[in-house]
């Protein structure tokens, strides 16, 4: 790993509280009461968040949704060991489907309480369905793929299986780590 990641993330994390901390500034979110029907005896303490201060986030959200579905649609195609990139674009691709389907619906739902249920079911169907397509995959491997069957690609383009790696990667002999498919001669 030569450390390009971390710089990556912390420009987005900053760069998100940044756009954050802009539009709570620009437009504040204040309280108000509602009566959403006057002849019943119903009223919603809500938190109005402005439009212009909502839509900034949402859109860098979808901005890195669409950047990541990308990115994972162009490296489907890795080794098969190292492939991930298809679970990473269907959980992508799941989240995309739920933020396109759930901003319409929040914004015309008439109570505020069906806003706030409907944002809680659509974050925890998201979180749901990014662990299944992410870590399901891991834990099968874990428990039901057996060791010896895996097939690893080396330098050489020679296929071995995981037991030969085991084997012929340390030597006995000494404490150096000696090059598949060379000999052990000391």
């Amino acid at each position: 790993m030569d450390g390009r990641g971390l710089p990556t993330s912390l420009s987005v994390f900053f760069s998100q509280g940044a756009i954050l901390a802009v539009t709570v500034t620009i437009a504040p979110p204040l309280p108000e009461v509602q009566m959403p029907i006057p002849t019943e005896r119903l009223v919603e303490l809500y938190c109005a968040m402005p439009l212009k201060a909502f839509l900034p986030p949402v859109v860098m959200n979808m901005a890195l949704i669409l950047l990541c579905a990308a990115h994972g649609f162009l490296t489907r195609s890795l080794p098969e060991n190292f492939n991930e990139s298809k679970f990473i674009f269907v959980s992508v691709c799941t989240t995309t489907f739920l933020w396109m389907v759930f901003l319409p619906t929040y914004f015309t739902t008439f109570y505020t309480y069906h806003q706030a249920a409907l944002i809680a079911f659509c974050l925890i169907l998201n979180a749901t369905i990014t662990l299944l397509c992410l870590f399901v995959p891991k834990i099968y491997a874990i428990y039901f793929v057996n060791e010896a069957n895996i097939k690893f690609s080396t330098a050489q383009n020679e296929s071995v299986t995981g037991r030969q790696i085991l084997v012929s990667s340390f030597s006995t002999r000494s404490s150096r780590v000696t090059p598949l498919g060379a000999s052990t001669s000391n």
